[in-house]
Order: C-alpha cells, then structure tokens, then sequence
C-alpha cells in the first residue's frame, strides 16, 4: 500500500534490527543473534523505582492504593506492554518493564481517574481530593481489565539542542521531575549528554593537552550542544572546571535514575572534532576546519575535523567511550549520538568522503563497545536538502551496517526525511515531532500529519520503523 506522505519503501533493501534491551529483543532478532546483551549490566528493581515514582507524584497515602507486578514480555506483545484494572479499591498494574509499569500508572490517572501529571508550565500535578477516593475507585471497577501494547518498541525523547535551550543549569530536584514525567509518558530511550565535557577532557588528556589548552575549544554552559556538533568552539566560555565536575556528578544520578526505571540512555560519542591544540600536538594529524556556522567569527568557528582515515580519529573515539563507561557503567543496549555534519557542508562531498566518515566515527565507538548503536539525526537531509541529494545521502549512510545505525527522522511531522529516501535506504529510523523548538508553548502543530503519518511510516517501513520520538 502506498504511504500517505510518499513513496512505498515495501522495496526497499531489506531492514535491519537494532539491539534493544531483554524485553524488546524479539522485534529484532537478526542483530540480537550477532550482539550478546552487554555483560556487565546491572537489572534493577523496576517495582521499587516505580513505587518511589508514585510516592514522589501522589503521596505515601495513595501509593499504598496501588499494586504493581513485573511480569515477563510475550509473543503477542513482543515491544511490551501494561494491564489496569481496579479491585477492591486497590489498583493493580502489571507491566513488562519499569517504563511500562509507569506508563500503566499514567494512563490509569489519565483514563480511569480523570487527572493529569504533566510539565509544570502546563499544570503540573492536577490530582483531585476526589480522584482516588474510595467511592471513586469503587466506580472504576465497571471498567474492566484494560491492556495496552507497545506498537513501536523504542519511544525515544529530546532534542541535543533543547539541552542547552532548557536545561544547561538544571539540578537534580529538576531532573527528577523531568525523569519521572519521562517514564509516565513511556519513554525508554531518553538523551543524556550530560558530563560530556569532562569525559572529553579525561580524553584529550591522555594525548597530551592540558586543561588550558582546552579553553577555546569547549563553549560556555549555554552553548555546549552546538560545541558537541562542531557548530562552534570556545563560544561563551572558557567553560568552568567546576560546572564540567558538576555535571559528570550529575550525569551518575540521572543515569542510575534511567536505569533503575528500564531507560537505557543515548550518550553523545566523538563525532571527529578537536581542539586546536590537538593539531599542534600532533603536526601530523590530517585536519580541516569545519565550515562556518552562522556567520560566527574566527575566533568561534571552523573547529578542527580530523580526517576520517587519520589514526587518532578511532583512537580519540575509543578512548572516550572507554572513559564514558568507566565513569558511568553499562546498559542492557548501547546507543550512542553523534552529528559530524549538522547544518554544516562536508570537506568533499565524494562518496569515499563520506563512507569514510561515518565508517570512522562507528569504528571509535565498536573498538571500545562491540554492542555499539549510532544514532543520528537525520535533521541534516532537511536542513541542506541542496546538497543532500540520494547519492551523498547513500554515501554517509553506506559507511555503516544496517542495523548499527539508527536514524531520528527528526520532523518527521513536517518534514519527513523517510519518504524520500526509501526509507532511510533500509537502515531503522525513528519519526519523530519537533514540538515546540526549545521550550516555546503555542497553540499550533500539524495535527493531521502527527494522527497519520507515524501509521503511515510504519506501514511503509515494514519493521524499518523501530520508534517514535519528541524532539
């Protein structure tokens, strides 16, 4: 059947699989058999998190109204799913994984009792005195035993931006909030950038580069999210050793909060840029600057790109998630973002060019995580559509195997990327909405292409499409 916003992609090479955690694992069998789950993942208490989520939410009083069981993923329900129902006053919620017991507690608030939790600049917490009253509950027994199934097995959330748009000067009280509101909304893949810059620096100093030699490269707290996509450098800094410190302590806590609720988080990886005193360390490393983004100057822009066939490029990359994993652990999966070309035109546009690229910045993440997913953003075949024709999309994509490259069509409500390229040319995609581009609330969306196209991609896709996400 053709898509409602393109072209079938029915044709297409056949799709692939990413590797997700235990309870997604059957939708994506073929990659699973080739990539062992990581060996060094801890599972947590998935019931005890989601009781101290209500507790956090509602109060001690009505947490106690609530029952939750684990219960294992099926074949019928592969991507997971939750039961509610209420009995003798009591709500029973069973859920193959602490996101879907969340979501289960989240929907029963939402359906059954007619409340909302939400963002605080949209009501926040809105539980009535009423809502979980006995007689109230009691009313709720007509309603059955409900279950809702996972369509998609991975709900992906954020933008790399927003972080520094909404959220550089956040503290833990504030990323609690935003964790718990996560997991009652079913997301299990959430971004998680935090703490990049010290695991940055510990890297660049096992080659040599001290920390002053770093001040023009990291941007100040504000900026960190175009420094990361090689946008800028330097921009608003030097950036305070203390606020790099603080944020690697808070990346410990969000992360630990991830994991105990069955998130597994996408960290940023090495996408090729360096300082510039890299380059003078080592005179004979190939770089290029990058080109100008938006008409910053010298002082600000065209950090340094290594060339994807210089040693230092898997090296560097290596050596970062090695840092990463050290200082933060494993996960049941491993996804890992990086952007060499966001908004930016590539050094060459051949095909070797650009193969190269992308088969350098998955090789830094393999040598230090076999398991290694790369996400990306798939803004770039929006945002310079001129120079992102088919062969050049081809190219970049070629450079890794389908199934360890995981694309975000990232407005995918307005502007989808997969309808024009068959698909992504057979690698998993995420749709994705852009929702408020950093924090602006209006009255406005495309409602039509949010209620058909993430149907339509799905339909096109045949099981190409492993997500929906909010960006």
């Amino acid at each position: 059947m053709p898509s409602a916003l393109g072209n079938s992609c029915h044709d297409s090479q056949q799709q692939q699989s990413v590797l997700v955690p235990t309870e997604q694992r059957a939708a994506f069998c073929a990659v699973s058999e080739g990539l062992p789950a990581n060996q060094s993942y801890q599972a947590h208490d998935a019931v005890a998190a989601v009781h101290d989520l209500i507790i956090r939410q509602l109060g001690q009083q009505h947490a106690q109204l609530f029952n939750l069981v684990l219960v294992p993923c099926t074949s019928k329900a592969p991507h997971g799913d939750f039961t509610v129902r209420v009995h003798d006053a009591v709500v029973h919620i069973s859920g193959t994984s602490g996101v879907q017991l969340a979501s289960g507690v989240h929907w029963f608030l939402k359906y059954f009792a007619r409340c909302s939790i939400s963002w605080e600049l949209t009501g926040g917490v809105q539980v009535g005195a009423t809502c979980l009253s006995p007689a109230s509950l009691a009313a709720m027994e007509a309603r059955g035993t409900v279950t809702v199934e996972r369509a998609v097995p991975l709900s992906f959330y954020q933008n790399v931006v927003t972080m520094s748009y909404s959220m550089a000067f956040w503290e833990w009280d504030r990323w609690e909030a935003e964790l718990d509101w996560m997991a009652l909304q079913g997301i299990n893949m959430p971004l998680m950038p935090l703490g990049m810059e010290a695991l940055q620096a510990a890297t660049f100093a096992g080659l040599g580069l001290a920390p002053e030699q770093l001040q023009d490269f990291f941007p100040g707290p504000a900026f960190l999210a175009w420094g990361r996509m090689g946008n800028i450098q330097g921009y608003g800094g030097p950036l305070p050793r203390e606020y790099m410190d603080k944020q690697l302590q808070l990346a410990r806590r969000v992360v630990s909060r991830m994991r105990e609720l069955g998130m597994t988080p996408v960290y940023p990886a090495f996408a090729g840029f360096v300082p510039r005193a890299l380059a003078a360390l080592y005179p004979g490393a190939a770089v290029t600057p990058a080109s100008r983004w938006c008409h910053f100057p010298d002082a600000y822009a065209c950090p340094y790109l290594l060339a994807p066939d210089d040693p230092l490029f898997a090296q560097i990359g290596s050596a970062y998630i090695s840092t990463l994993r050290r200082e933060l652990g494993w996960d049941a999966a491993s996804y890992y973002i990086a952007d060499t070309f966001n908004e930016m035109k590539p050094a060459c546009g051949s095909a070797e060019y650009l193969a190269g690229v992308s088969r350098s910045v998955h090789a830094g993440m393999t040598a230090a995580d076999p398991n290694a997913i790369w996400v990306m953003q798939a803004w770039l075949f929006f945002s310079d559509s001129r120079f992102w024709q088919p062969p050049q999309i081809q190219a970049l994509l070629s450079g890794v195997a389908r199934g360890r490259l995981l694309l975000l069509d990232l407005f995918a409500d307005e502007h989808p990327v997969w309808s024009r390229t068959a698909c992504m040319y057979g690698h998993p995609f995420i749709w994705c909405m852009l929702h408020n581009f950093g924090g602006n609330l209006e009255m406005y969306g495309a409602l039509p292409a949010v209620a058909e196209g993430v149907a339509a991609a799905l339909d096109a896709a045949q099981g190409g499409m492993v997500g929906v996400g909010m960006a």
